[in-house]
């Protein structure tokens, strides 16, 4: 008799006593065992894990450029949490500006001064050196932020000009004075937002014989540096750049205008994201990342960064893993939600045009590379890369100490 010949529950029994690297050994000797060892095996264990786990489909999933298996996941996630990576710079840039990422499956979008660029992601490796597509307009200002849903792109310029990128082309409007500093936009379905550094409106779209106009709906009097839409629109989320009685959290009903002042303890609030329909996720200014829950109007668990360095930007995995871009060093600290300190701190090499002093200005991440904006690049780092070297800084915080 063939070990083949046995029925899959005998296998399950003697698979047991093989450690995971002959588990591996079997699945790439034989197909068959490959497969049952893959489905009762190896897709328990990967389920949960961090940047590449899969229950429920998390939205880490839908970036993914290409199909991991189960065993490759459980590497790659033990890379992340390891700190084994290859490391490689993109698209230098003289001029010093804050760039701006957004990462699909297909494609990755970056702002490189008064354009947006799209990068058509190969399958070989992490990006080409030339983007397929420019997006811009007459206006040559900055683009300070964007956001991009189904075919639909909406970006905001420094200047207070606005531009819609959808179907019917692109359209522009001057959506604030040119006096104003532009932060944050964002939109769901017909409602957009923009904000500044004097004050908030709403617009709704209106589309005429073929044209699109915006038409302000709200002007809310408050600053917010970051600012998102909640599913149905109903809600606007947004942290104040600044406020003296440090409740910086705020969620403004769309329709009504109605104002909620959250009980989350912290003065400065530089990017938002939203969990689910009860819980946001903040980077802050103080040195913190928050998860702060609606429903009992309180921060459940806050993060200090053990180099008392304020929070830039922050990715989401969909799960349980969240990544925070700090003001210094080009350095990403990788958190757990489960855990009560980070798990993982990536600090990116030295080039030969930067000495890698910059903040973090945005990230992007599916369960292999992860992209950092600096001041004058983009880093690339892959979790996947078998000649990848391991940069371990999970207790340097323990050894400081």
């Amino acid at each position: 008799m063939k070990i083949t010949d046995l029925n899959t529950d005998c296998l399950l029994v003697i698979f047991k006593y093989c450690s995971e690297s002959e588990l591996m050994c079997l699945a790439k000797a034989n197909q068959h065992l490959g497969r049952i060892i893959d489905a009762h095996i190896f897709y328990p264990l990967t389920r949960d894990l961090l940047l590449c786990g899969h229950r429920n489909e998390p939205c880490v999933e839908k970036r993914n450029k290409t199909h991991l298996t189960h065993q490759e996941r459980l590497q790659v996630s033990r890379n992340w949490l390891s700190g084994t990576y290859r490391e490689r710079p993109y698209y230098h840039h003289a001029h010093l500006f804050p760039t701006k990422l957004f990462l699909e499956r297909d494609a990755l979008y970056v702002t490189h001064d008064s354009y947006l660029r799209k990068y058509r992601r190969p399958a070989t490796e992490a990006l080409p050196r030339w983007f397929d597509e420019e997006i811009t307009t007459a206006t040559r200002s900055d683009i300070s932020d964007f956001v991009k849903k189904q075919d639909t792109l909406f970006a905001g310029r420094i200047s207070g000009a606005c531009f819609l990128c959808d179907e019917n082309g692109i359209t522009e409007q001057q959506m604030h004075q040119p006096n104003e500093y532009l932060y944050s936009v964002d939109f769901v379905n017909d409602v957009f937002v923009t904000s500044t550094d004097a004050c908030c409106k709403v617009w709704q779209r209106s589309q005429e014989f073929g044209l699109t106009h915006f038409d302000q709906a709200m002007k809310l009097d408050h600053s917010f540096k970051s600012l998102k839409l909640s599913a149905d629109g109903e809600w606007l989320y947004g942290g104040l750049y600044t406020d003296k009685g440090r409740r910086a959290l705020r969620a403004i009903h769309v329709e009504s205008g109605e104002e909620v002042v959250y009980n989350s303890n912290t003065i400065s609030i530089y990017d938002l994201k939203i969990k689910d329909e009860h819980v946001l996720f903040t980077a802050n200014f103080d040195t913190t990342f928050r998860m702060f829950d609606r429903r009992i109007d309180r921060d459940v668990a806050i993060w200090e960064d053990p180099f008392d360095s304020s929070f830039y930007c922050l990715e989401y995995d969909g799960l349980y893993a969240v990544l925070c871009g700090t003001n210094r060093h080009a350095r990403v600290n990788l958190y757990d939600i489960r855990m009560p300190k980070y798990v993982q701190l990536f600090f990116p090499g030295r080039t030969r045009q930067q000495s890698c002093q910059s903040p973090v200005y945005s990230l992007a991440c599916d369960s292999q590379y992860l992209f950092v904006a600096t001041d004058h690049n983009l880093r690339v780092f892959d979790f996947k890369a078998n000649c990848g070297v391991r940069r371990d800084y999970s207790r340097i915080y323990d050894f400081n100490r």
